[in-house]
């Protein structure tokens, strides 16, 4: 059985090589699929994703479960507990792969008129959705019997999904070549999704011989555990669906499906880079699921402490380099008018930078069990979110909905959250601001006058330019991060590992 913290780091960098494989692809892939289609009907295919998105509540936390209670069982080797939460959650997910199906053919011939789509493109968009729909299902079918993250085997999991993502992006090169459009690409995904689900399902029975999925192992004090741990969980979903899907939803219904292209390009750069911070938090919490269940307290706070530190410094870099040079990426990358994708992406950075290191304090709150609280601060952001974007979506149009995001994220992060997350793990409130303000202040110091140096220096044009004020722009990143913000002893095991691998 693995040590969690040894494969801790190993899991994160893994997390990383796919979110660094993923943003490649997605770079070229992004801009050659919006003009394949034309801004119409890449407008209907985000559209889809962001309905279907709200299939995951019917996950109703079980995800969450999971990842607590198989690393916990797997910690103590209880192989009799681990394979009722394997059967009980597979029986679970088999009803909620059932719904999902009923509900998205029932939004495909029932709802989607709501949406100002072109009449030509309805047909279309129902197909794709009942389609993705099925996806969905399938994905809650193989949930269980396809988890591999916590079993601290997240490079495994990495290795699969780079291969598939590699395949699927090759495939759908193909199809829109020969001039097929967003039904092909449902079909894609669906078919690739269920081969990568199989595969899965075979690589978790080879880590973990012990598992067997029976029908005596499915008990109803099980299904209570699960649920009852899960419950809270499922109204966390549901406020993360929310904040994460209800902007092109909102376009969607108020104003066009091109405008939801122009929202989405900018929505996808800050995915990607809570994908970033997403590579340490989400095997961070059967790590700390383990910690806890070994009684090892003081390391769940240093492992926290250590990491938020790190990620201000992280964000910080990064929300100086879009506000700098993410219009000239957006035009380089998608054309000449995409100016209201660039203010998206500029109302958006700023609240991104001062939210996303924060996703380490979801990580420890799922991982101890005290989630409750990271509810009640999701609703409020949702709520409120909600309420701001209907409101300011009428005058400002695809502006306003990035408002109505980026107002709730600053203050609630800011003041709200950390306030809630510091008298829980009883801890120093004061020591975490100072943390923060020093990390990422540290980032402004290294990247603001070489930011602002490179913006009236760098005259060459084009991707040439372009790369050339990032490279820059990293390499004075990494070094004010090793010189003034790693810990001396952490310095001291990345040489020394450097210098084995070397050898």
């Amino acid at each position: 059985m693995s040590n969690p913290k040894q494969r801790l780091l190993r899991n994160i960098f893994s997390n990383w090589a796919q979110m660094v494989i993923g943003a490649v692809i997605a770079f070229f892939m992004s801009p050659f699929v919006v003009h394949t289609l034309g801004k119409e009907e890449y407008g209907i295919w985000a559209l889809v994703f962001s309905i279907i998105a709200y299939m995951n509540l019917f996950d109703l936390g079980m995800k969450q479960s999971l990842a607590r209670y198989l690393s916990r069982y797997y910690a103590t080797k209880n192989w009799q507990n681990l394979n009722e939460v394997i059967s009980t959650s597979t029986f679970i997910y088999t009803l909620t792969g059932t719904a999902v199906v009923i509900i998205s053919i029932t939004i495909a011939y029932y709802f989607v008129d709501a949406f100002n789509v072109a009449p030509e493109y309805l047909p279309v968009m129902r197909k794709a959705l009942i389609i993705i729909g099925i996806n969905q299902a399938i994905a809650f079918f193989f949930m269980t019997g396809t988890a591999i993250g916590p079993f601290h085997r997240y490079d495994i999991s990495n290795a699969i999904e780079i291969s598939f993502t590699l395949i699927n992006a090759a495939v759908i090169v193909y199809y829109l070549k020969q001039g097929h459009g967003i039904v092909t690409l449902a079909w894609i995904t669906l078919i690739t999704n269920t081969i990568r689900f199989i595969i899965r399902r075979f690589t978790q029975q080879w880590l973990v011989p012990q598992l067997r999925l029976r029908i005596r192992y499915i008990t109803k004090s099980r299904m209570r555990e699960l649920l009852s741990y899960g419950f809270i969980s499922f109204l966390i979903v549901v406020a993360w669906m929310v904040i994460f899907n209800i902007d092109n939803i909102v376009i969607g219904l108020f104003i066009t499906t091109t405008a939801v292209t122009y929202y989405s390009i900018a929505l996808q750069i800050i995915n990607y880079l809570r994908s970033i911070i997403n590579a340490i938090g989400v095997p961070l919490v059967p790590a700390i699921s383990h910690l806890d269940a070994t009684s090892d307290q003081n390391e769940i706070g240093s492992l926290y402490i250590k990491i938020t530190a790190y990620l201000y410094y992280l964000t910080s870099a990064i929300c100086v380099g879009l506000m700098f040079f993410g219009g000239k990426f957006i035009y380089l990358w998608m054309g000449p008018d995409f100016t209201d994708t660039v203010k998206v992406l500029y109302i958006l950075a700023i609240p991104a930078a001062i939210y996303l290191p924060q996703i380490m304090a979801n990580s420890v709150l799922l991982g101890i069990g005290k989630h409750k609280s990271l509810f009640y601060v999701l609703a409020g952001e949702a709520v409120s979110n909600f309420v701001l974007s209907i409101i300011l979506v009428q005058s400002l149009g695809i502006i306003g909905v990035a408002l109505g995001t980026a107002i709730p994220q600053t203050i609630i992060y800011l003041f709200v959250y950390p306030y809630v997350f510091f008298r829980i793990i009883n801890a120093n409130l004061k020591k975490f601001y100072l943390t923060a303000a020093r990390t990422a202040g540290l980032a402004s110091l290294c990247t603001i006058p070489v930011a602002l140096g490179l913006k009236y220096i760098n005259s060459l044009a084009g991707w040439g330019g372009f790369f050339l004020d990032v490279g820059v722009m990293m390499l004075v990143t990494f070094i004010g991060f090793w010189f003034w913000v790693l810990d001396s002893d952490t310095r001291v095991r990345f040489q020394t590992k450097f210098k084995r691998a070397s050898a």
